[in-house]
Formats: structure tokens, sequence, C-alpha cells
């Protein structure tokens, strides 16, 4: 398995710029300050659109404002390492994204904002299956599935 680090991400001219840091539970923090010690902002995505929601009066149109509002803040939070190469954003806690009631295809909007932007998604769980992330106890039932678009791996990388 290729692993990735911060230059090749930067330079990175692929139409799909999608990578994952595998850490555990007990790493995860070590990983964010390390991305952020790099220049990479990381979003805690439960948090931010769990706020995000509670603010909401109107839940009429949900999944179109949590779309518009994950854009938004993709977009705000993105940003280059030293002034050159590819904008980088890195999320994590995205159990939040699989809510039903969300009727979000989250795959297809991480993939889609990869297309100008690089996304790096911190991953505290072991991947099983390559290019599947899924929550160890919901393996069947909760998963994100980039077998159509792999996700380049950063193993150690940084």
């Amino acid at each position: 398995m290729a692993t990735f680090d911060f230059d090749n991400i930067i330079n990175s001219t692929e139409r799909y710029k999608l990578y994952n840091l595998i850490c555990t539970n007990e790493t995860l923090k070590e990983s964010i300050d390390l991305l952020q010690f790099k220049g990479i902002q990381t979003i805690n995505i439960g948090k931010e659109l769990g706020s995000f929601i509670d603010t909401i009066e109107d839940f009429s149109y949900l999944n179109i404002d949590v779309f518009d509002f994950l854009i938004k803040t993709l977009d705000k939070y993105r940003a280059k390492i030293n002034n050159v190469g590819n904008d980088i954003v890195a999320i994590y806690n995205l159990g939040i994204l699989l809510e039903p009631s969300l009727e979000l295809n989250t795959v297809q909007l991480l993939k889609e904002f990869s297309k100008t932007s690089a996304l790096i998604i911190i991953w505290e769980n072991n991947p099983v299956t390559p290019n599947m992330l899924k929550w160890p106890t919901q393996q069947n039932h909760f998963f994100l599935d980039f077998t159509e678009t792999p996700l380049k791996t950063m193993h150690y990388a940084i």
C-alpha cells in the first residue's frame, strides 16, 4: 500500500485529492495537533454540524441547509500551506454525516469538494476493507464507501 506525505498532497494534480490519515482514539489529538502545526486546519464535523443544527428553527429544508453549511465550512477552513500548491483542509468525527434524517450523500459531497481542494479525513478506526471507512460497532450498517474514488492513505506519513 502506497503512503503519501504533505508534499504529495500539496502538489497533487489528480482529479480527486482525497486522503485518509489513520490513527487511533489515543493518537487522535496528536494527529490533529501535528496537522495544525503544519498549517492545516482541522474541523470536528460532528461538533460544528451539531452546533449548526441546534440553531435551525425550521427543519423543512434540513438536508439543503446542512449541505450548504458543510460546503461553506469546508471552504472557510481550507488554506494553502506556505502559500503554494493545493488548498488543504482536514476533517474528523464524521458519524453525524450518516444520520438518516439529514439525507446526505456524504461520499459524493466529499468527492466533489476534493476536486478543488485536498481533503484529509482523519480516521480513528483501523480500516478493515480498503477504501471503506467503517465504524467497528456498525460495520455492516454505517460506512463510507470510496471504492469508486480510492482514498490515498497517510499511514505514518506525518
